[in-house]
């Protein structure tokens, strides 16, 4: 029996509380960690739920990057916006850090040509694959570098001169007087605690004033100091591992070792008393206005080294992204180049659509494919295109087989008029058709186009659509164009093959089966349309009778 009164006792019942405390803590910490690490698996392999996601406020490090360095292999705005590629994006991104995800959306712009290139890709990609355990140790420590959108850090990769705070040695100086105050007073009391209280009041004046017009830099700074943390936890767990797949994290972070726990807290108010005190201290000394300027000039010295930080962060994020994407599919398969003019393809799909129906086939020859409205003619097109784009940045296909020639890819398909230039749509369809022309000539490319010059009447675009593919033709690229347009199969017959879609009617009910098949089309459906979508007969009836006529 313990008695209370006993002071043995009650160290004893405080030694059992406190042991029960730390017990109960520890089988806490342990559930909630193993119930993060199960968040985390199931995450894996999911389609990510990135349909609310502001690519604006993702897009920043692709922008500079190619405002900065040219590549003839970037994917071009047009292009990238027929292919909905902002969607692709969002459907593959399920990367666990900001800079992951900055970095995927800028490598689906950058097309490698280069096979060696690829294949390191793809060996840290099935790497993580196959390594479940290290792949949930690196996801923990990218979700703790996490996402903050509109960083900003990736402006400082290309820019962080202009984020300079000029005259910031003043700073140096007002940081100084509050401690030659307080080293003053034990001699001269009175002097001394003037010049404390003084300096102190104007510091936090000045502190406050600038960290208001600053407040976004600081954050950015703050985001960098996460990078860095993270990123040593990274290389102190699984540096040489990293190593071996060309990841030297030891020699990207060296100049930047003396900057970790760089700018911590928060500049704004907090009922922590802690944290108050923390920010009190940090406005009496000025240490965020202080070490920021250090932290640029660190960045300028090494911007390289910045540079390439960024990058094998980004790409082991990517990597583990890709390697859930895969598991994502229905089926996938790793592409394989050859020579040739042409794409092999089986049972392949647009990752776009929930449950796709798959085709297979050979496009060895420019092709013209026509078939009825809604057959699926644009969305096999368009995925024939993604394919080739993800192929060669990274190294997947969505198909059981792909085989393709490393080729630009080039697309004119959802065009528009453009009412602030003052382009008709007829307009910006040759502009469109010009830069594919372009293209073709400088390099091999896989050109898409989806109704060619549908912007004008009839017999012009006929005309004119003969003209331009021939044209494309003789580019010696792969042009692949969807088209209403049946004469076109006749008349470009000799050079270009022709493939369809069809649909079936079966009780005045339209079906299709979404696959391609050899030839020109030999049918059409769009009065048959108005007649399924409950048009008046009387309509109908018209239109049949002046198709006829």
């Amino acid at each position: 029996m313990i008695s209370i009164t006993d002071p043995i006792s009650i160290i004893v019942l405080i030694f059992v509380l406190m042991v029960a405390l730390i017990i109960f803590a520890t089988i806490k910490i342990r559930k909630s960690k193993q119930k993060k690490d199960q968040q985390i698996n199931d995450a894996f392999g999911k389609i990510p739920n990135n349909n609310d996601e502001d690519i604006d406020k993702i897009d920043a490090y692709h922008i500079y990057y190619s405002s900065s360095i040219h590549n003839d292999k970037r994917i071009d705005k047009t292009t990238w916006n027929d292919l909905n590629m902002d969607d692709v994006f969002k459907r593959i991104n399920n990367c666990s850090s900001s800079v992951g995800e900055e970095y995927l959306y800028h490598i689906l712009h950058e097309l490698i040509h280069d096979e060696c290139s690829l294949q390191r890709r793809e060996k840290v990609i099935r790497w993580f694959s196959s390594h479940t355990k290290e792949r949930l140790a690196v996801q923990k420590l990218l979700l703790g570098i996490g996402k903050h959108q509109n960083n900003g850090l990736s402006y400082y990769i290309f820019n962080a001169a202009t984020k300079k705070i000029k005259h910031s040695w003043l700073f140096l100086i007002m940081a100084i007087l509050p401690v030659a105050g307080i080293i003053l007073t034990p001699f001269l009391i009175i002097p001394g605690l003037i010049l404390t209280m003084a300096s102190a009041g104007a510091n936090i004046a000045v502190y406050y004033f600038v960290c208001i017009k600053i407040e976004n830099e600081l954050e950015n700074m703050r985001y960098f100091t996460s990078l860095l943390f993270g990123a040593k936890k990274l290389q102190k767990k699984m540096g040489k591992e990293l190593k071996q797949y060309g990841f030297d994290l030891e020699n990207s972070l060296k100049p930047f070792k003396r900057l970790g726990g760089l700018i911590p807290g928060n500049v704004k108010q907090s009922l922590s008393e802690l944290e108050a005190f923390i920010i009190l201290f940090k406005a009496i000394f000025l240490v965020d206005l202080v070490l920021y300027n250090n932290t640029i000039n660190a960045m300028l010295k090494h911007i390289k080294k910045l540079s390439e930080l960024y990058k094998i962060i980004g790409e082991i994020d990517v990597a583990i992204c890709v390697a859930s994407f895969r598991h994502s599919l229905k089926h996938y398969c790793l592409p394989v180049f050859h020579n040739e003019k042409s794409i092999v393809f089986k049972d392949m799909f647009h990752p776009l659509i929930r449950e796709p129906v798959v085709n297979g086939g050979e496009i060895c020859n420019d092709s013209i494919i026509t078939g009825s409205n809604a057959s699926g003619k644009s969305t096999f097109i368009k995925g024939i295109a993604v394919n080739n784009i993800l192929a060669q940045t990274i190294h997947t296909c969505c198909a059981k087989q792909y085989k393709m020639k490393l080729s630009y890819v080039a697309t004119s398909m959802a065009l528009r008029d453009n009412i602030v230039s003052g382009d008709s749509y007829f307009i910006a369809e040759i502009k469109s058709l010009k830069r594919i022309v372009e293209f073709a000539k400088n390099q091999y490319c896989t050109c898409f186009i989806d109704e060619i010059l549908r912007g004008t009447n009839t017999h012009e675009r006929i005309a004119a659509s003969t003209a331009v593919l021939k044209l494309l033709h003789e580019t010696g690229s792969l042009c692949v164009v969807a088209s209403h347009d049946i004469e076109l199969t006749e008349i470009l017959k000799d050079i270009y093959d022709n493939y369809h879609f069809c649909e079936k009617i079966i009780d005045n009910a339209i079906e299709f089966d979404y696959l391609l098949k050899s030839g020109p089309s030999r049918t059409t459906n769009a009065i048959k349309l108005l007649e399924y979508m409950g048009f008046d007969k009387r309509v109908v009836d018209e239109a049949v009778a002046l198709l006829k006529e």
